[in-house]
């Protein structure tokens, strides 16, 4: 009796145990895929930091050559008393696209923390991959809860469709949320990426036709589902994802007490045409527009143009018709790059659930917007927001932790005005941004005939470029290494007396080396040719702090 049970046992033990073997055997011998969320790094000042793991983002974009475009934010290791942490989660608009560096909005936020608590170490760290969803956040919540963030900073929604393992996403494992978190946890076990890269080759040579990153736009390569109908049953998926992933994150940061901060989403519904829509006789249906016929109204709540059409055509008649088709048009919208008003609710609801503050943007954004209806004023093409836009966002968190007390002692506070004119972001970075925008425009889904297509040939500047014009296009187009053309950039422009034009530069490298004395040394010596020499000294404490903490480490 007893030599069966221990049969049993064994029989049952005997395939963990080999998967163990298996496992411990792969590590050794390097196989697979470090999916860690954050790298050592070692400062120039001796410190130990650490830095979001750039290709973290291989775990989430199965068979595609996307490249994580994350920010690189440095933190330190070893917390220290005087730090105030706070961990920004996202998609692209978090990460800053089209300007990153000095105009993503957790950066004009570090930015302008710094200002207000000279003697405090403010760190913003901006976990946020491009193209991404619930689904990666509630994966790297865990890694973000080990770091003793003091808040955390969410924006997110516009993804639940089209990014990794979305419901509408060519990068998917399949629509039930327990098993994508599940296929997620197994990703970090070499045996898994075996088992996985080995069906997967089996698989190629009758994998799907679809074009690649560099045939198309990453949103035609991630947009499996591209038309999927309002209330349909990928519809409800995404919103259902949504729902459970973002209750599963809320409910991690609840059991540490880390304070979080969710933020409601804004999208171009003014400027914007829907990218799919149900067929219509658009020439006929203004015509019934100017006649007033009643099909008109019928149309508009079935079909996402004529929505869009009705609501253009009330602009110049009847604001709050024009702002209910305009937003009908965007929920009609069969190819949903821009997140449903449901998953707005869902945000709401779980700030009122949790007990959490709550950043109502959209409203933010429509308080600033004409007729309060979002458009290219604010938003520079579907979902991400111009420079003023990011600069909004930032202003609403940095004013919500200053309500929460989440900081105390708040006597150097920066105005809004003052900020504005303190925005950290150079010429360079704002047209390279604006060039990214323009070729999106002209590519799918803004036409949809360049399906598989990519945009060749494009020329932003066609005569007599300036410095920054030439300077941004060989920048996009990867000519260029960012931190030689800054240090190209800042030298010029102190050369030629530009000295505003270099301190954006010496405080957008700060972002990007905020362990290195010298950067901080530039930019006091910029702030006093400025004669502004309050923010001089500014500068030039944090940089002999640094260049004392070298000294010591050596």
């Amino acid at each position: 009796m007893k030599k069966n049970i221990l049969f049993k046992i064994i029989a049952a033990t005997l395939p963990l145990i080999v998967i163990l073997i298996m496992e411990l055997v792969l590590r050794i011998f390097g196989y697979g895929e470090n999916y860690q969320l954050f790298n050592r790094v070692k400062g120039e000042n001796g410190k130990e930091y650490l830095v979001v793991n750039s290709d973290v983002s291989k775990k989430y974009f199965k068979d595609t050559e996307f490249q994580s475009d994350s920010q690189s934010d440095l933190f330190l290791r070893k917390k220290t008393d005087s730090t105030f942490r706070i961990f920004v989660q996202g998609a692209s608009t978090a990460v800053g696209y089209p300007f990153y560096k000095g105009g993503s909005f957790p950066r004009l936020l570090k930015h302008r923390l710094s200002r207000t608590f000279p003697d405090k170490n403010i760190e913003v760290v901006n976990t946020a991959i491009t193209a991404v969803n619930s689904y990666t956040l509630w994966d790297v919540t865990d890694k973000i809860i080990d770091q003793k963030p003091d808040v955390v900073i969410i924006y997110a929604g516009h993804n639940e469709y089209y990014g990794a393992l979305g419901a509408g996403s060519s990068a998917s494992v399949g629509s039930h949320p327990a098993l994508v978190r599940a296929y997620l946890k197994l990703k970090d076990f070499r045996f898994f990426q075996l088992i996985e890269n080995g069906f997967r080759g089996i698989m190629k040579p009758s994998s799907s036709t679809n074009s690649s990153i560099s045939e198309t736009t990453l949103m035609e390569v991630m947009a499996k589902n591209q038309e999927i109908p309002f209330n349909s049953e990928v519809y409800k998926a995404g919103i259902t994802q949504f729902d459970e992933n973002l209750k599963r994150i809320l409910d991690k940061y609840k059991k540490h007490d880390v304070p979080v901060i969710l933020s409601t989403l804004v999208s171009n519904e003014k400027d914007i045409e829907p990218f799919i829509s149900d067929s219509l006789d658009m020439a006929g249906y203004k015509e019934s527009i100017q006649h007033k016929s009643p099909d008109v109204y019928r149309l508009a709540q079935k079909k996402a143009d004529a929505a869009y059409t009705l609501g253009r055509y009330y602009l110049d008649h009847e604001t709050d018709s024009a702002k209910k088709y305009l937003h009908l048009a965007k929920e009609l919208d069969l190819l949903r790059f821009r997140a449903p008003d449901t998953i707005n609710d869902i945000i709401v609801e779980k700030t009122s659930a949790y007990g959490l503050p709550l950043v109502d943007m959209k409203k933010i954004f429509e308080s600033r917007s004409p007729l309060g209806i979002l458009g290219n004023e604010l938003i520079t093409e579907h979902v991400h927001p111009n420079v003023e836009g990011y600069f909004m966002m930032a202003d609403a968190f940095y004013e919500k932790i200053k309500e929460l007390k989440l900081l105390e002692g708040w006597g150097n506070y920066v105005t809004y005005e003052e900020a504005f004119e303190d925005i950290p972001m150079t010429q360079i970075d704002s047209i390279r941004g604006k060039v990214a925008v323009e070729i999106l425009k002209k590519s799918w889904p803004y036409d949809l005939s360049m399906s598989g297509t990519a945009l060749v040939g494009y020329s932003y500047v066609t005569q007599n470029p300036t410095f920054e014009e030439k300077t941004a296009i060989n920048l996009y187009r990867h000519q260029e290494q960012w931190q030689y053309v800054m240090a190209q950039a800042y030298h010029k422009y102190n050369e030629d007396r530009d000295y505003k034009k270099a301190l954006k530069v010496a405080q957008t490298l700060i972002f990007e080396f905020p362990e290195q004395y010298k950067v901080y040394e530039m930019a006091g010596e910029m702030c006093r040719m400025l004669k502004d020499d309050a923010y001089a000294e500014y500068y030039f404490k944090k940089s002999n702090y640094l260049k004392n903490l070298k000294a010591s480490q050596e």
